[in-house]
């Protein structure tokens, strides 16, 4: 089942996601744009910074919403980070939100962190390899699997929190239960599908906060409730980070290893790096994908606190109405047939099969055959060119998709206009000197081929337009002029660069076709007047003719009109 869907429709082709995605999971291609499942790792990153909406993570409200509606013995079990990031006086109003929302028994996770916890120091005792990871949160794992299996064998065969606390549920009150995770992870929902008899579905704080909003439950109309279960203090401070690591765990548990809290992806990244390649030996690390752990997870509810806000908020309630012995908590929660929270990693490594050669060969199609061509702006989502040539290579991205590359076609396309343009072009400075000219503009104005540069422009066209220009206060000036010296018209245009005080002139030379319409101008003048003197001509013979006959000139025009229109109505001249 892919993780995530991509909606190519909605994608503007930002490529934000693409370089925020720390495996680079994602093919954008003309076909195509897909997430690579098989090399996600399931941190949610793309997903929350796409402001398009094009990537989106399936949803299980509506099953839970039917599990409710058909009367199961529906069980939330909600990560204790909720505390911090939603805003309300007392955390336990949230208890109270959730049974309006039909929920029979609520729970937090904290229960499974503590048994997990509970498991890992059993592990640690036994100190059986030079470093030891812990397997609590998903995403890290995903990457040790696809990215670093040289560590695998450092990780702790335990189950998440969210995993053993769904097998807890499901073995105090039965298979037949459907058990819900609340959180803030977007990870989870891959996990849960791995694992069957534990979580039925999954819903992060933000999904939970535009149901309550839906069915209009407000904290303020409620009254705090609370949860069907105590939790220690380590399993509710679990999501600060490091929580697993109680301060006496050297002196009481192993000393051979140094307890570290990891968290951010580069630093997760470097951690398992240096684990791989065996260049460090004796920790014990906590390791999460998002920077500020669980606290900070993908899907925070919209309204949520600041990251210390949260952890302040956290801190208070984690110390409110818990257990903080190992030993009571364990004879509190004693049941008859211990769970097997064990779990098995797999070699997941993607291999690419590419051939040094046939990345070469698609860095020069690129035009990144130097280093010096390689300039690894990461614009197109790759942190380097030789990656982005990787993924070409693989058929996860196109060599088009650059923006140097389409910086360069651009200037080139722009470098063939400014070349082979038939009108004179100039760049001028705002002293009005040349800084630039085309070719068409030396053989305009400047026949001698002279340098120009740095010359005032009315060195070449003497015209009182560049006065104008200088007190113009648009951007755009356009005139015809005429130059007495070539004797030719043009048609000349200017237009402002604000942002670097320049101006571009261009010249369309239209001396033929102004000269054409004078020709044109000329005969019509010269048939008016030809056709008036015939006119003055006849009426003068008519006048003669009628002055002989004893009519007056008004007679002779009636009779004359009178004859055009007998002849007008003669079907020959029709």
């Amino acid at each position: 089942m892919n993780f995530i869907e991509f909606d190519p429709l909605k994608c503007d082709e930002c490529y934000k996601c693409l370089r925020v995605c720390p495996t680079k999971a994602i093919a954008f291609t003309k076909e195509s744009r897909k997430i690579i499942d098989d090399r996600c790792i399931k941190c949610g990153m793309c997903q929350m910074e796409c402001q398009s909406g094009a990537l989106s993570i399936h949803l299980d409200i509506n099953k839970v919403r039917q599990a409710i509606g058909q009367g199961k013995k529906v069980i939330a079990t909600i990560a204790p980070s909720y505390a911090g990031v939603f805003a309300s006086s007392d955390p336990l109003l949230m208890v109270s939100a959730l049974r309006k929302l039909g929920f029979s028994l609520i729970e937090e996770t904290a229960h499974g962190a503590e048994l997990v916890s509970l498991q890992y120091e059993k592990e640690i005792i036994k100190g059986n390899t030079d470093n030891i990871i812990t397997s609590c949160c998903p995403s890290s794992n995903y990457l040790i699997e696809h990215y670093y299996p040289e560590a695998i064998h450092s990780v702790i065969n335990v189950v998440s929190p969210m995993i053993a606390h769904g097998m807890d549920l499901k073995s105090r009150y039965g298979s037949e239960a459907f058990v819900v995770f609340i959180g803030p992870c977007l990870a989870k929902k891959a996990e849960a599908n791995e694992f069957e008899r534990s979580i039925d579905a999954v819903i992060t704080f933000r999904e939970l906060e535009e149901w309550l909003d839906f069915v209009n439950i407000s904290f303020e109309d409620l009254t705090p409730d609370a949860f069907d279960y105590p939790v220690t203090i380590r399993g509710k401070s679990y999501p600060l980070g490091g929580s697993l690591w109680k301060g006496d765990m050297q002196s009481r548990i192993n000393p051979k290893y140094k307890y570290i809290h990891v968290d951010g992806i580069e630093n997760c990244r470097s951690f398992l790096s240096a684990v791989s390649e065996k260049k460090i030996t004796g920790y014990c690390a906590e390791l999460n994908i998002c920077s500020g752990s669980c606290l900070n997870g993908p899907d925070m509810p919209k309204n949520a606190p600041s990251l210390f806000e949260r952890m302040s908020r956290l801190q208070n309630y984690a110390k409110e109405k818990t257990i903080d012995n190992s030993a009571e908590y364990e004879k509190l929660y004693k049941i008859d047939q211990p769970l097997d929270l064990s779990r098995q990693f797999m070699n997941k490594a993607c291999i690419s099969l590419v051939k040094e050669a046939d990345v070469k060969k698609t860095l020069v199609e690129m035009g990144k055959d130097s280093e010096a061509d390689q300039l690894n702006c990461g614009a197109c989502g790759y942190s380097t060119c030789y990656d982005k040539a990787v993924a070409v290579t693989e058929g996860y991205s196109d060599k088009e998709m650059c923006f140097d590359r389409l910086r360069k076609n651009a200037e080139n396309m722009r470098s063939v206009i400014f070349e082979n343009s038939p009108n004179a072009i100039c760049i001028i400075d705002d002293e009005l000197r040349i800084r630039e000219v085309n070719p068409s503009f030396n053989h305009m104005f400047n026949s001698n081929n002279i340098k120009v540069k740095y010359w005032p422009i009315q060195a070449f066209i003497q015209n009182d337009i560049f006065d104008e220009l200088g007190e113009n206060k648009s951007s755009i000036l356009g005139r015809r002029i005429y130059i007495n010296d070539l004797d030719k018209t043009f048609l000349s245009n200017f237009v402002k660069l604000e942002s670097n005080s320049l101006t571009v002139g261009i010249f369309t030379d239209i001396t033929i076709a102004e000269k054409n319409q004078n020709e044109l101008r000329r005969v019509k003048e010269e048939t008016i007047r030809t056709c008036q003197d015939v006119i003055d001509k006849q009426m003068r013979v008519v006048q003669e003719i009628a002055s002989l006959l004893g009519e007056t000139t008004a007679e002779t025009k009636i009779g004359l009109n009178q004859l055009k229109n007998i002849v007008l109505e003669d079907g020959d001249f029709q």
